[in-house]
């Protein structure tokens, strides 16, 4: 391979006399100058490339809200893939260096690289926007008409990955790649990744099946897979919830969807079972009298509903005593903290005992041993004669 002009003339700057250095020296040092401008342009674009990446990521979690992980977001994948495009289109360099004709491959490629930039840039911009938009619309026709903003959420994220894989594929057609053999191509690796990807797949089946059947909503309140959180929102691939104390969970849409499921509030009115124990010596009905008072009088408790109060069980040390009441689904807490507490002050007033457990502990003296009181006086006892 010939040495390229650039080579020549930096060999020509450098201006080495070569003549003294024995011949194969003098042969190798053009191909050695030649290959160290390669790897150092290589080493140029890869950094060039790495802080694109860094700039599209440092964007991107400016725009990403605080509450959302920027990790496998759209603008992660976005600076991955911007980073192997900028390695393209700056590749001409290192192979002109390396002895190719690189004006020709700017002039073939250098328009589809920068098209095939361009339209991942408008198409990720795109994308946001339209996703953004439809989550905004279905937040205002839930707050306004009472509409389910579920359904729109998952469409909002569902369509911006089918228009950034839309994009992906129009990017390396402009990059030259031939339709057809890219169709053929995608379609092996769709299949290889499809069989690698199993449980992927299965989160995105599932994620459709709960946007379809809809079990739940943003905004309810749920127990799944043994956690509980208000559902924050429902992609393809997972389900993000808000747990009490603010901690963020999310779970793959086929652990959602393959575990039981509890809805809390997606009725609006719940059954408020509590349980009370009084001594046996207590008045069972004076109990039950105060047990109805305090449920009655609560304003939160639905009065036209039917609020019962009975005897549960006998148990080992108590017997006790079921009260029942319906109460909106939202005030469930806060009633049920409200007739703890006037029931236990009630019962107080009322002479009404709550049972425990309790531990006795006896503690018996351990008696002297009986015997006749040695004498106090006693003679000396006599000494062993151990002579010869």
């Amino acid at each position: 391979m010939s040495i390229p002009s650039e080579t020549s003339r930096l060999l020509a700057l450098l201006n080495i006399d070569t003549s003294t250095w024995p011949a194969w020296a003098a042969t190798a040092w053009p191909h050695v100058v030649q290959w160290s401008l390669v790897l150092a342009s290589v080493l140029l674009i890869w950094l060039l490339a790495t802080g694109v990446k860094h700039i599209i990521r440092f964007i991107g979690k400016l725009a990403t809200p605080k509450d959302k992980d920027f990790d496998g977001s759209a603008w992660d994948l976005t600076a991955s893939v911007a980073r192997v495009f900028a390695l393209i289109l700056f590749s001409p360099l290192p192979l002109g260096l390396a002895g190719y004709d690189w004006e020709t491959l700017v002039d073939s490629r250098g328009p589809g690289a920068l098209a095939a930039v361009a339209i991942l840039f408008f198409a990720l911009m795109g994308a946001n926007m339209i996703a953004r938009s439809l989550r905004k619309f279905g937040e205002k026709a839930h707050a306004h008409a009472g509409a389910d903003d579920t359904l729109i959420a998952f469409s909002a994220s569902l369509i911006k990955y089918v228009i950034f894989a839309i994009a992906i594929v129009t990017a390396l057609i402009q990059l030259g790649f031939p339709a057809a053999s890219l169709a053929a191509v995608l379609g092996a690796a769709g299949l290889a990744i499809g069989l690698a990807l199993q449980d992927t797949l299965k989160a995105v089946a599932a994620g459709v099946m709960l946007a379809i059947f809809r079990p739940f909503r943003i905004g309810d309140y749920v127990t799944l897979a043994d956690l509980e959180g208000e559902v924050t929102n429902i992609t393809p691939f997972t389900t993000t919830m808000k747990q009490i104390d603010n901690k963020i969970v999310s779970l793959t849409n086929d652990k959602v969807w393959g575990s039981p499921l509890i809805n809390h509030t997606i009725q609006p009115y719940r059954r408020l079972d509590m349980l009370y124990g009084i001594s046996y010596g207590d008045d069972i009905d004076k109990a039950l009298e105060v047990l109805n008072h305090a449920a009655e009088s609560h304003p939160k408790i639905i009065s036209y509903m039917p609020i019962w109060a009975g005897v549960q069980s006998l148990d080992d040390w108590a017997v006790t005593l079921r009260l029942r009441a319906w109460v909106p689904t939202l005030d469930m807490i806060q009633v049920r903290a409200d007739l703890i507490k006037s029931i236990k002050q009630n019962f107080d007033s009322s002479g009404i005992t709550i049972p425990f457990p309790t531990t006795t502990e006896y503690r018996m003296e351990k008696p002297e041993k009986a015997g006749a009181e040695a004498p106090k006086d006693l003679p000396p006892p006599p000494s062993r004669d151990t002579s010869g």
